[in-house]
């Protein structure tokens, strides 16, 4: 305040500018030094003898120390020990979550990240499919155009697929994909369809402990370090597939190759360790498939986009299978004939310049110049009679 004044602000001014009293202000620039407050002589509390044995069993993971204090004599309220133990809790809690561990192939976590990306016309939002394995922590990310069950399902499909195999368990939050509801009786109701997907590829569903999200905290840091770590690097991309592209070099060069701040190893070695269950010879059906009629020129239409197929297919109804993670795929009587990277645009072209290969020589054969046919002309055939004939004429013709 003494060098504002000696700057030429006035008592005003500094009131204003440090939101205080003039009054105030002025008392302070009258004085030589700050003022002090005496000091409150400290009253012995009913709790302070536990205080420290409160601390030692809360180290030890004990969260309700109540009990076991009154038989030491305690006599206070809860009230005050609540409140000296509630700024305790998170670090108890946090240290808890850390010491769990799982065994190989034992349980993989599985969450949503979301992000945001700027387009011409505004922003859209983004979703990054997290699975992270218990043991290796060895991470594998997906970017994704919605949250779906079907979406879902091919996330958990490709995930299985990268890492070569199934853990014996999966955990996951109450995302309504996965835990339709609660029963009365506290037992988790598990989506139907998700719960048959879970059995197909033979791994048990698991929830986290309501209001505990720590429990899987693996996840909940992947999904952290790749908002730190990836997506800062990430200054443009053509679309989905292309962002996933980035993604798997990501991991395979960076994520899952450096020393993890847990475990002190990298995820890659200790992959190798996990023990996976195999995958299914025969792949879940995830997806819906939509059915299109192929165009005159070889194109299909969805989304308000158009994408080429092969020419042998014009006018044929084919299906198509969005990936939602900015693949297409189309199909043909179950068989896959054409794929496309999807586009986050309207009204756009998608071509393959193989699909129209050959179209020339198998539909619009060049019709050969026509060469006219030359038939010579014969001289008509003579009639032969006898000089008889010709004199029996030329008697009756003198006679008359």
């Amino acid at each position: 305040m003494k060098e504002m004044l000696q700057r030429g602000m006035n008592i005003t001014q500094i009131a204003e500018e440090l939101g205080r009293d003039r009054k105030t202000v002025r008392k302070w620039l009258q004085a030589d030094e700050p003022g002090s407050y005496p000091k409150r002589k400290p009253v012995e509390g009913k709790l302070d003898d536990y205080k420290d044995y409160i601390r030692s069993r809360m180290a030890e993971g004990c969260l309700n120390a109540r009990d076991e204090i009154r038989e030491r004599g305690y006599t206070g309220g809860i009230t005050i020990l609540r409140m000296f133990m509630q700024p305790l809790r998170p670090a108890v809690q946090s240290k808890a979550t850390e010491r769990y561990e799982t065994q190989p192939g034992q349980q993989a976590q599985v969450d949503w990240g979301h992000f945001r990306v700027a387009l011409d016309d505004g922003h859209k939002r983004l979703y990054a499919f997290v699975m992270v394995l218990g043991y290796s922590r060895a991470m594998y990310v997906e970017f994704t155009e919605d949250e779906r069950l079907e979406t879902l399902l091919g996330c958990h499909t490709r995930a299985f697929e990268y890492f070569g195999g199934v853990t014996e368990t999966c955990l996951y939050d109450n995302m309504k994909t996965v835990v339709s509801g609660q029963a009365d009786n506290g037992e988790v109701i598990w989506n139907e369809r998700f719960a048959r997907f879970a059995r197909h590829y033979g791994f048990v569903l698991r929830r986290c402990k309501p209001y505990r999200p720590r429990t899987k905290g693996k996840v909940e840091n992947g999904v952290g370090y790749l908002r730190k770590n990836f997506w800062p690097r990430i200054r443009s991309f053509t679309g989905l597939q292309d962002l996933n592209d980035q993604v798997r070099r990501w991991l395979d060069t960076v994520a899952n190759q450096r020393v993890h701040g847990t475990t002190h190893r990298v995820p890659a070695e200790l992959w190798e360790e996990e023990e996976l269950r195999p995958l299914p010879e025969v792949s879940f059906a995830y997806a819906d498939r939509l059915h299109r009629k192929v165009a005159a020129d070889c194109y299909v239409s969805y989304d308000a986009n158009r994408y080429s197929v092969p020419f042998a297919y014009v006018g044929a109804t084919v299906e198509v299978q969005d990936e939602k993670n900015g693949t297409l795929r189309f199909y043909f009587n179950g068989q896959l004939i054409a794929e496309h990277p999807k586009s986050l645009g309207r009204h756009q072209v998608v071509s393959n310049k193989k699909h129209f290969e050959g179209i020339r020589t198998a539909t619009s054969r060049p019709v050969g110049e026509p060469t006219p046919r030359y038939v010579p002309q014969t001289a008509p055939e003579v009639l032969e009679r006898s000089l008889s004939v010709y004199e029996s004429l030329m008697e009756q013709a003198m006679f008359q």
